[in-house]
């Protein structure tokens, strides 16, 4: 079953309801997706890339499904816009994989103690995909950010904590 971004948030809201503010689901998102490609060679995002906006890796449905909280914990699932009429529809995390379930709990562990600021300072670090995209085209909006750069950035990553 193809997973969307908004499954994902949604997935994490549901385990950890009011813990989890716009900016901190944005880049949990991310870093699952990126552990997923590095990990399992699949991306875990399937129906939309991530894109390096100024503030760094942001998917755009979970953007605008999401602004409207601001900085405020997120403490109820959020809807994604319909596509043929736009009318706002509940994406209920239907995340049955336990790969995937497993990824998402580990990503929690490892990163849900960290702040959406904290997040954002890892995916902004020099080398990280976003920086990469956003460096070689600078001024320009919504760029994607090709899964291979994500997947061979995390292999790297499991690379040396293998090695540590």
């Amino acid at each position: 079953m193809m997973c969307s971004a908004i499954a994902v948030a949604n997935y994490l809201i549901q385990e950890h309801p009011g813990e989890i503010s716009h900016l901190k689901l944005q880049k949990l998102v991310y870093i699952s997706h990126g552990w997923h490609l590095g990990i399992y060679d699949t991306p875990l995002v399937e129906d939309e890339l991530a894109e390096a906006w100024r503030h760094g890796p942001v998917f755009p449905s979970l953007y605008y499904s999401c602004k409207k909280f601001g900085s405020k914990p997120i403490d109820k699932l959020v809807k994604d816009v319909d596509e043929k009429d736009g009318v706002p529809v509940l994406v209920v995390p239907k995340i049955c994989d336990p790969r995937k379930i497993n990824l998402l709990c580990g990503v929690w562990k490892g990163y849900g103690h960290l702040t959406g600021f904290d997040l954002s300072e890892l995916t902004h670090r020099d080398g990280t995909p976003w920086f990469n995209t956003w460096q070689e085209n600078p001024g320009m909006r919504n760029l994607n950010i090709k899964n291979e750069d994500i997947e061979n950035h995390y292999k790297e990553k499991l690379k040396s904590q293998g090695e540590s």
